[in-house]
């Protein structure tokens, strides 16, 4: 009877079960160009351009939702310099070693919570992460078509014993529908000064424009972001700055 009582509780208790998977494909492509004339090394060109298959399966928690984004498979081209740092057999194990990977990362009404997880610290797994952030931007809630706002976000605190200041300005406007969901295209400015206890600073200036397609509930449909950063380092207080600048693209899609 007691063993009868159990299971028929154990059938009232609703369980939660994984959505089916989306399926996305990420094409990221960064080019990095240094000046080190001053410590004798001239100019560096180099980049990396990613191309990832991710599978994204969503289960129901308490506030909100719990991604899984498994890497289905990965490659990567390193060009310039940057293969020079990271040789095609080296990346090409890299991207290997990524198949199977997974990014842990659980949002609350489409605003992540925390920061994402990954299964190994394969550095391949970097745009993947990014995507991450890409499919769950933070909008708000209850806009509409023609709704347009400005968020501004500080930067005040440290980082692996590095100390950050700025602030972020970012303005969006819902341009439009599609099945269901909202269409968005917004712009972003951001200027950081980083400082380590060595005296080293790092100044960021960049700027951003995005596109997302969003679902009714869930990660976004389709993204796309161009972004391009100058920085300066200064080495040492007294040393000649070091500028670089920095173009990258990334573009998120789901497949059927």
């Amino acid at each position: 009877m007691l063993i009868a009582m159990l299971a028929l509780a154990a059938a009232q208790v609703p369980v939660t079960l994984p959505s089916p998977p989306l399926h996305y494909r990420i094409e990221s492509k960064t080019t990095l160009d240094q000046d080190l004339t001053s410590i004798a090394r001239g100019k560096v060109t180099g980049g990396m351009a990613t191309t990832a298959f991710i599978s994204v399966t969503m289960t129901d928690s308490a506030e909100g939702q719990v991604a899984r984004v498994m890497v289905d498979s990965l490659k990567m081209e390193p060009t310039g310099a940057m293969a020079l740092q990271l040789t095609p057999n080296a990346a090409a194990a890299a991207a290997d070693s990524a198949r199977g990977a997974w990014v842990h990362a659980y949002s609350v009404r489409g605003t992540l919570r925390g920061v994402p997880q990954p299964s190994s610290p394969n550095p391949a797994l970097a745009s993947v992460l990014q995507a991450v952030g890409v499919m769950f931007p933070g909008i708000r809630s209850g806009i509409k078509v023609g709704d347009n706002w400005a968020d501004t976000t500080k930067i005040d605190g440290d980082v692996q014993g590095n100390h950050q200041l700025g602030n972020i300005i970012a303005t969006w406007t819902v341009t439009g529908t599609e099945n269901g969901g909202l269409i968005l295209d917004g712009t972003a400015i951001t200027k950081v000064t980083t400082t380590g206890q060595n005296g080293q600073t790092l100044t960021v200036a960049g700027s951003s424009r995005e596109h997302l397609a969003m679902a009714a509930r869930g990660p976004s449909r389709n993204a796309s972001i161009e972004s391009s950063r100058d920085a300066t380092t200064v080495r040492h207080p007294g040393a000649t700055p070091i500028p670089e600048k920095t173009t990258a693209v990334l573009r998120l899609t789901q497949l059927p």
